[in-house]
């Protein structure tokens, strides 16, 4: 496992999860949200081939999770409040805001050739543990050990709120309500504002006059559209919601929950 050298020059590419990165130190990978989601696995960033999915295999559903999972010992040495996971196509990167603290500790290092992104957190994780342990058995106190490290890795240009998990209310539809949103040609986003029911009968309107019999379109297909419509319609007089808290694009860590979530 390489460590991330401090004479890198500012340079922008696509990382793994869609997004693009600008490297201007060792200290510092900043990343700028652009475009829309790619279709990507949540946790190595290898295309999907089913869109609906967001892990290319269970394996590496476990995987990740497992590693995450064993970080939580290393953030509770930290005494973290927040965090943040995520990864490019040549590093992983791990970020901490600590209960005391007004500044993000940055963890990072160079992905290694051939493995998954998980792999490279499990050895930023092991590592990191390690020099916490060392610094203990120096007869360093654990919690100046713990203020020792996260201090070496203070990055005062990374905004502490950026890691706080935003609540985002997901539409919580049937199969068969999915189903109906697809032939309205419509996305599930959509439903999350207000005005649910205008944006349903704009959708129908717009497609009415494609496929209407009298306009030269397809009976059966004008027939499942007002079905469609029908049943959204009826969704909506009640709608119902998923809240969860999470970031764009990264894993997020809460430590009032001790769980990691994945990216909304």
């Amino acid at each position: 496992m390489h460590e991330l050298s401090s004479d890198h020059r500012v340079n922008i590419r696509e990382d793994l999860m869609g997004t693009v990165t600008k490297q201007r130190s060792a200290n510092e990978v900043v990343k700028i949200i652009k475009g829309p989601k790619s279709l990507r696995c949540i946790s190595c960033g290898s295309d999907l081939k089913k869109p609906r999915r967001r892990y290319c295999s269970d394996e590496c559903c476990r995987k990740i999770n497992w590693v995450l999972s064993l970080s939580k010992g290393l953030l509770r040495a930290f005494n973290t409040r927040y965090a943040a996971f995520y990864f490019t196509e040549g590093h992983v990167v791990l970020d901490v805001l600590p209960v005391w603290s007004k500044v993000i500790s940055r963890f990072a290092c160079e992905r290694t050739a051939g493995l998954k992104p998980a792999d490279d957190l499990k050895s930023l994780v092991l590592q990191s543990g390690k020099e916490w342990y060392e610094l203990v058995n120096k007869r360093m106190s654990k919690s100046h050990a713990s203020q020792s490290l996260l201090i070496k890795g203070h990055n005062n240009k990374i905004d502490p709120n950026s890691l706080r998990p935003n609540r985002k209310n997901l539409p919580r539809l049937s199969a068969r309500e999915s189903a109906c949103l697809k032939i309205l040609r419509m996305k599930k986003e959509e439903l999350s504002s207000e005005g649910h029911a205008n944006k349903i009968n704009a959708a129908y309107r717009k497609l009415a006059k494609v496929h209407h019999p009298d306009m030269g379109g397809d009976a059966e297909k004008f027939k499942q559209l007002n079905a469609a419509h029908k049943q959204m319609l009826l969704w909506a007089e009640n709608p119902l919601f998923v809240s969860r808290k999470a970031l764009e694009e990264c894993w997020s860590y809460d430590a009032h929950t001790n769980i990691w979530s994945p990216p909304l």
